[in-house]
C-alpha cells in the first residue's frame, strides 16, 4: 500500500518524485505528466534510487516548467498529484522573471468599474470573491497575465464591496485579503473596495514652520490610546483618531492636555505607535485590551479600533486625515511607527497564503529566520518583498500625508529598501525624516548589506536610535541591568564619555565616531520599550528620596536637550512617569496611558522641560550637524568632581549670541564656581526675573545655562 507521493518543482526544467511504499520494491514505474489536462510526457523509469521504503527519481522536461499552469503528475495506478511549486521562489531567476514594476496592485475603483491586481506567481489559479453590501456573493476566476499578475476587471460600481481572493497555490487552496487594499472590514475580515483617488481631493494644511534638518526635529513618542483615554482629562473621543486630534481639551487642574499638551511642551514631531492594521480582539470592544500594534496584519490600511466606526472602512481613512490636517495647523509633523520587519503569525498570512515561502526569511537550514523575536523576519531584499514597503510608504506619504517614519527593527531590513523610502518619500515631501531602530540582528542576511546604525555611511540621510548615547547617559533599560548607573545616576566616571554624546556621536570623543553627522543620531534616554527613565532610577539609585530622583530626571531631560543630534522623548518621560515597575507592557491597561494627574502634581517639570525646549531651538548651535561645525564648538572642562562644563567660544557664535557656559551636575553635591565676568542664569525653573552672578554655586543633580552679561 503507497501512503505517500510528492513531486516539487526543483528546476525550470526538473520535477523529483518521491514515493514512499510498503510494498515490496518495484523494478520500474510509469508515469504521465499533464498540463492542462494535456499530456506532455511519459516515460517508463527503469532506475530508482532509494532509502528504506523511500524511492526517488526526476523527471527532466523538454520545456521549462510554466508557472500559472495546471500541472498533474500520474504515477503507476496512483491518483493525480499537483506539482509542489513553493521552491522555484529560490531559483537564482526568480526574482528577474517575475518581478513587476506596475503601480497599480490591489483594486483601482472607479464608479463604472473596479480592475482587481493581484500579484501571485506560483498559483495555477485565482479567483476573486465578491460581497455587496447587502451580503450578496459572487465568485470570478482572475485572468493570469505576465510576471505572475492576476487581473479582473468587474463593471460597475463596487463601492464598499468586500472581497477576498481564492488562490490555488500547488493544489492548496485558500483565501485571502489582498496585500495591498487601502482598507479591511470591521475585524480586518475582508478586504474592502474605497475611492482612494478621492482622498487626495481633501484639502491638506501644511505646517508652518520650515524643517530643514533632523537636528530641528525635537520627536514625542506615544500611542493613539495612550494620550488620552485615562479619566484625568476631559478629552470626549478617547483612544480614538480624532480624539487624538482634539484641541481646547483640560487636565482636572486646567492645564493644557492631548494635542495641546504636546504643542506647550514645544514639540516638532509627534511619533505615533503602529496604527496600520494589526490583530486586535475587536474593532468595537476595547474596554477589555490593549496593544502597541506590532502585530502587523496589512501595510496599507488602518486599525479600526481606532476609528469611530471602524465598521465603515472609509471613515478610518477620513479621521486619520482630520489628525493629520489638525497637527499640521498647530506647527506639529506627524512620524508613524512602521512594522515592516515581521508579520503576525505568518502561517496564516495573507502573505503566505498568497505566495508561498516568499515574503519570509529563511535560515540555511530552511527554518525561518527569527533574529525578530516573532518567528518570520520578512525578506525586504527580495523585489516584490522589497516593492509592497516601499509601496507602502508612498501611499502613506502621498495619501495619508505624514511627515515621516520610524522604523521598527530596521536593521533587520535591507538597505537599499531603506533608501528607497526615502527616496520616494522625499520626491512626495522634501523635508520627511525616516530613521529606526539600527541594532545589527540575525546572520541570514548580510552584514553589508544590512539597514544597521554600523552601515552609517550608505544610509547618510537615515537616523538610527543612539543606544550608546542612553547607556552612557542614563546606563541600560533592560530588566537585567537596571542597577548599572550612567551619568546621571552619579556615576562620574562617564563624564568623558558624556563628551561622545553630547556631540551625538559624530566626534571621536573617548570613543571612535558612529555616525557622519548628527543628523543620524536619534538621542533618547526612554522609549515604549523597557522600563521609564523613572524606574530605573528607582533601581539603580533606591536609596534615594523621591525629590533627587526627579531631579535627576530633569538633569536627563535637560542634557537631551542641549546635545547636538535629535532629542526623542517619550510621553511621560518629561515628568518622570512611571510604569509601576513593569517592562514590556505591549497589552497592559492603562499603566502607559499619559498621567494628566501626575502633570498637574509635577508642572513644574513641564516648565522646566517647555523652557529648555525654547532655549534648545533659539541657541544657533543645536542646529548643527556637521562633524567639522561641532569639531570645536565648544572648550570642554571636566571638574574633576564630576562636574560636566561646555563653554561656547566666542568666534563661533552668530551674530546675535553672546558667550555662554552649560554646566552639568550628576552628584548631590553643591558645587561652587567662579567667572571671568557676570553671566545671566537659566537654572530650568520658569523664572521671570534675570538672576545675575559672577561666583556662585552649581546645585546637585541640576543643569546650568550662563550667558554672558
Amino acid at each position: 500500500m503507497v501512503s505517500y507521493l510528492k513531486a516539487k518543482l526543483t528546476s525550470w526544467k526538473r520535477i523529483n518524485v518521491v514515493l514512499f511504499t510498503d510494498i515490496p520494491r518495484p523494478e520500474k514505474l510509469y508515469f504521465s505528466l499533464y498540463k492542462e489536462n494535456k499530456l506532455v510526457k511519459k516515460e517508463t523509469v527503469n532506475h530508482l534510487m532509494s532509502v528504506n521504503s523511500l524511492y526517488f527519481f526526476d523527471i527532466w522536461l523538454d520545456e521549462e516548467y510554466e508557472l500559472g499552469k495546471d500541472y498533474r503528475l500520474l504515477v503507476g495506478d496512483l491518483p493525480f498529484t499537483n506539482i509542489d511549486v513553493n521552491e522555484a521562489i529560490y531559483f537564482h531567476d526568480f526574482d528577474d522573471r517575475f518581478f513587476y514594476e506596475g503601480n497599480d496592485l490591489g483594486n483601482t475603483y472607479s464608479k463604472n468599474k473596479t480592475t482587481f491586481t493581484l500579484w501571485a506567481p506560483l498559483a495555477s489559479e485565482v479567483k476573486l470573491k465578491l460581497i455587496s453590501p447587502d451580503g450578496n456573493t459572487s465568485i470570478k476566476i482572475m485572468d493570469r497575465e505576465d510576471k505572475g499578475i492576476y487581473r479582473l476587471s468587474v463593471d460597475g460600481d463596487l463601492l464598499n464591496y468586500n472581497y477576498r481572493y481564492i488562490i490555488n497555490n500547488s493544489g492548496v487552496v485558500n483565501e485571502t485579503k489582498d496585500l495591498y487594499a487601502k482598507e479591511v472590514s470591521l475585524n480586518s475580515e475582508y478586504s474592502v473596495v474605497i475611492d482612494t483617488d478621492s482622498l487626495l481631493k481633501i484639502k491638506t494644511v501644511e505646517p508652518q514652520t520650515k524643517f530643514d534638518n533632523y537636528v530641528d526635529a525635537v520627536i514625542y513618542e506615544t500611542h493613539i490610546r495612550d494620550l488620552n483615554e485615562g479619566n484625568d482629562n476631559d478629552t470626549e473621543h478617547k483612544g480614538k483618531f480624532v480624539g487624538f486630534a482634539e484641541t481646547g481639551r483640560k487636565t482636572q487642574a486646567g492645564h493644557p492636555a492631548g494635542l495641546d499638551y504636546i504643542k506647550y511642551l514645544g514639540i516638532t514631531h509627534v511619533q505615533i505607535q503602529p496604527v496600520l492594521d494589526f490583530y486586535s480582539k475587536d474593532d468595537v470592544k476595547t474596554n477589555d485590551w490593549y496593544n502597541w500594534g506590532y502585530d502587523t496584519l496589512s501595510f496599507f490600511a488602518l486599525e479600526g479600533s481606532y476609528a469611530l466606526h471602524p465598521e465603515v472602512p472609509a471613515s478610518r481613512i477620513l479621521e486619520f486625515k482630520q489628525l493629520v490636517n489638525k497637527y499640521h495647523e498647530n506647527d506639529l509633523r506627524i512620524v508613524l511607527d512602521v512594522v515592516y520587519n515581521h508579520i503576525f503569525a505568518y502561517e496564516n498570512s495573507d502573505f503566505e497564503h498568497t505566495v508561498p515561502h516568499y515574503y519570509f526569511r529563511r535560515r540555511r537550514n530552511h527554518y525561518l529566520a527569527n533574529a525578530s523575536g516573532c518567528g518570520n523576519d520578512f525578506a525586504s531584499e527580495r523585489k516584490m518583498a522589497r516593492k509592497i514597503i516601499v509601496d507602502s510608504v508612498i501611499y502613506l506619504f502621498k495619501y495619508l500625508d505624514i511627515d515621516g517614519l520610524r522604523f521598527d527593527l530596521m536593521g533587520l531590513l535591507d538597505i537599499e529598501t531603506i533608501n528607497q523610502c526615502l527616496l520616494e518619500a522625499r520626491k512626495i515631501k522634501k523635508d520627511a525624516i525616516i530613521y529606526g531602530e539600527g541594532w545589527d540582528m540575525g546572520e541570514e542576511l548580510p552584514r553589508d548589506i544590512k539597514a544597521s546604525k554600523n552601515n552609517f555611511a550608505a544610509l547618510k540621510d537615515v537616523a538610527f536610535f543612539n543606544d550608546t548615547y542612553r547607556d552612557i547617559v542614563k546606563g541600560p533599560s533592560s530588566p537585567f541591568n537596571l542597577h548599572e548607573k550612567g551619568f546621571i545616576c552619579g556615576n562620574t566616571s562617564y563624564e568623558f564619555g558624556v563628551d561622545f554624546s553630547f556631540h551625538a556621536g559624530v566626534l571621536p570623543l573617548t570613543y571612535q565616531p558612529m555616525f557622519i553627522s548628527a543628523n543620524q543620531s536619534v538621542n533618547y534616554l526612554e522609549c515604549h520599550d523597557n522600563s521609564t527613565l523613572f524606574d530605573k532610577l528607582l533601581v539603580s539609585n533606591a536609596y534615594e528620596e523621591e525629590k533627587t530622583l526627579l531631579d535627576r530626571v530633569n538633569l536627563g531631560n535637560q542634557i537631551l536637550l542641549l546635545s547636538f543630534g535629535i532629542p526623542f522623548i517619550h510621553a511621560g518621560q518629561e515628568i518622570g512617569q512611571s510604569k509601576d515597575g513593569l517592562d514590556n507592557t505591549y497589552k497592559t491597561l492603562g499603566v502607559n496611558n499619559l498621567n494628566y494627574h501626575l502633570i498637574d502634581e509635577r508642572f513644574d517639570m513641564v516648565n522646566r522641560f517647555r523652557l529648555f525646549n525654547i532655549l534648545r531651538k533659539k541657541l544657533a548651535y543645536t542646529h548643527l550637524h556637521e562633524s567639522q561645525d561641532l569639531k570645536g564648538y565648544f572648550e570642554i572642562s571636566h571638574w574633576g568632581n564630576g562636574v560636566y562644563a561646555l563653554t561656547a567660544k566666542e568666534k563661533n557664535l552668530h551674530d546675535h549670541e553672546k558667550e555662554f557656559v552649560i554646566l552639568f551636575n550628576p552628584t548631590t553635591e553643591n558645587v561652587s564656581f567662579e567667572l571671568d565676568d557676570y553671566y545671566t542664569v537659566v537654572d530650568g525653573a520658569d523664572k521671570k526675573d534675570e538672576i545675575n552672578v559672577k561666583n556662585g554655586f552649581l546645585p546637585g543633580c541640576s543643569t546650568m545655562l550662563l550667558f554672558k552679561k
